[in-house]
């Protein structure tokens, strides 16, 4: 079902500004880096984690660990410069949480290899390999479809709200509710099974939220509007936290 017909957008941009008594404004595109969930020093280190953790790891290949070593300073140094791109700022404190986590055990890594104690090295690659897919997690959705819907909930809750741009809200709205029809289809991953009915609820009460958010924008309010948008970005926060 569709809020909108797909012809909705700049085209109705006159009859928005009349609807909400001249009150809405214009807002710049979103730059596309604002909305990427991509940290690219941390692929970069991933580069390295993956002989680390695929080959020194089995084949208990100290000395390759030991060689590794270097290399993941450089890179984790880069990791802890980065600034998360705006999409990502929520989730600015569980990444500090579990950048730290992932450099202690560096550290503690780092130690054993000095030590030459290959027991440790061996117990403490597996430490830092899981703390290193524990940060990834941070910013790799479980659900890309779940993703692929926050960048339109970004661009309508941190710009088109703030400045009540009523033709990008339209516009969102329906792209929202396309998207809508990939969650609405999602199956969970086995490990992943106990959660698909929380989750289906959870979208479930999503799509009401959007299309209550469509209802509003019939003879839109800035208040009705916005109290709208609040509630679709509080829906979706509950989608996301069945994954916490």
């Amino acid at each position: 079902m569709r809020l909108f017909p797909r012809h909705v957008g700049r085209l109705t941009l006159a009859a928005a500004l009349v609807a909400c008594g001249g009150e809405s404004q214009r807002t710049a595109e979103v730059p596309e880096a604002e909305i990427s969930a991509s940290v690219p020093a941390l692929d970069a280190v991933h580069d390295l984690v993956r002989p680390l953790w695929h080959d020194a790891f089995p084949q208990k290949d100290y000395d390759a660990i030991k060689e590794l070593i270097p290399q993941l300073e450089e890179r984790l140094g880069a990791v802890e410069a980065v600034e998360l791109p705006g999409i990502l700022r929520e989730k600015e404190d569980q990444w500090v949480e579990r950048r730290e986590k992932l450099m202690e055990r560096f550290t503690a890594l780092k130690a054993a290899a000095e030590d030459d104690d290959q027991d440790s090295m061996l117990g403490q690659t597996e430490a830092f390999h899981l703390a290193y897919e524990s940060l990834v997690r941070v910013i790799r959705p479980v659900v890309p479809e779940l993703d692929a819907f926050h960048q339109e909930m970004y661009k309508l809750y941190h710009y088109y709200m703030p400045a009540y741009d009523v033709e990008k809200i339209r516009e969102t709205a329906v792209a929202m509710q396309e998207k809508l029809g990939a969650l609405e289809a999602v199956q969970l991953p086995e490990r992943l099974s106990d959660k698909q009915d929380d989750f289906h609820a959870s979208v479930a009460e999503l799509a009401n939220q959007v299309q209550a958010l469509a209802r509003s924008l019939e003879s839109p309010d800035r208040d009705g509007v916005n109290a709208a948008i609040e509630s679709v970005h509080a829906a979706y926060q509950d989608t996301e936290k069945i994954f916490d």
